[in-house]
């Protein structure tokens, strides 16, 4: 049997504002079900979670579980289709997942060379983004009537949450908070402080970013019906090296953090015990090891050289 093409999120290079969505003023659901490209009596079938979701617990790269909803079959199709059209619309410029060209690395650039930093992160966020706060997107800024938008949130929900291991999951979990995100961006605007998102990462880097900015940007998020992070909610003065998004910030450059350092180590010592071994650039740990360099290389370039002398010296 032919296995099925694995499903990719399509853009088909179209790039409109939110008001040229097809979803926008959608107010009946035989358009919802040809814009999906399904029967319309399959749009009670999908808003089902019994049958459509694979669930399971994963560990995280800390050791940490937890719980994963993937679609099945038909509504994987579906959810393809809608993260393909949400990722059709314009994205605000503090946003640096998601977008062509952008990154981890981009949204920590953007704090090069300021003087206080914040970061933060909401917690648990595609899991506390709710089934209502879709349901509004879609009614409220998606202008869809009540019965079309009451749909499509039941089929971009897992028992009333967003699912975690959805396409969807990215896209959605932005727009059905984007107002939130916009609110924190015009307190930032009034107080000419820089901002950044990155999934749920929240950076800031300005003057006046103190505990009062912190205290008020914890209430916008409270408001929104979201958590900011406790523990991951960091203050950095202006000579401190700030960790951002995964990246170190010391003295106006761009450092890769220490367990990136201790990772490449690791990798170092299972390359020299397998480097002379037949085809030994075809093996796992050598792929690890040259990923990880290039990584660190896009942030430090004296790590690319690196790559060039372990593959002069590892067996074809």
């Amino acid at each position: 049997m032919k296995a099925r093409k694995k499903l990719k999120i399509s853009t088909k290079n179209k790039s409109y504002s939110i008001i040229d969505s097809p979803f926008f003023m959608l107010k009946s659901k035989k358009k919802l079900a040809a814009l999906l490209g399904i029967a319309i009596a399959d749009l009670a079938l999908l808003m089902k979670d019994e049958g459509n979701y694979s669930i399971f617990e994963q560990l995280s790269k800390k050791g940490k579980s937890r719980k994963i909803q993937k679609p099945l079959d038909a509504l994987d199709i579906v959810h393809t289709r809608i993260a393909s059209l949400l990722s059709r619309i314009k994205l605000p410029e503090y946003l640096h997942s998601g977008k062509k060209g952008y990154s981890n690395i981009t949204n920590a650039k953007a704090h090069l060379n300021t003087s206080k930093t914040m970061t933060s992160d909401v917690k648990a966020f595609f899991p506390s983004t709710t089934r209502n706060m879709i349901f509004s997107f879609y009614f409220s800024v998606m202008k869809m009537s009540s019965d079309v938008a009451d749909i499509l949130s039941h089929i971009c929900t897992c028992h009333g949450q967003l699912p975690t291991g959805s396409r969807i999951s990215m896209p959605l979990a932005f727009f059905a908070n984007s107002r939130m995100f916009d609110e924190i961006k015009m307190l930032c605007e009034k107080l000419k402080v820089k901002m950044t998102v990155y999934v749920d990462d929240l950076t800031f880097s300005g003057d006046n970013v103190n505990r009062l900015f912190c205290s008020v940007v914890k209430r916008i998020i409270s408001k929104h019906g979201h958590v900011m992070h406790p523990t991951k909610t960091k203050l950095y003065s202006e000579c401190m090296p700030k960790l951002v998004t995964g990246i170190i910030i010391t003295a106006g450059r761009l450092k890769v953090r220490n367990e990136q350092h201790r990772l490449m180590a690791r990798d170092i010592e299972y390359w020299m015990l397998i480097k002379d071994v037949d085809r030994a650039s075809e093996t796992s740990v050598v792929k690890t090891l040259f990923g990880r360099l290039y990584s660190m290389g896009v942030i430090e370039q004296r790590y690319r050289s690196k790559v060039l002398t372990l593959k002069m010296n590892t067996a074809l």
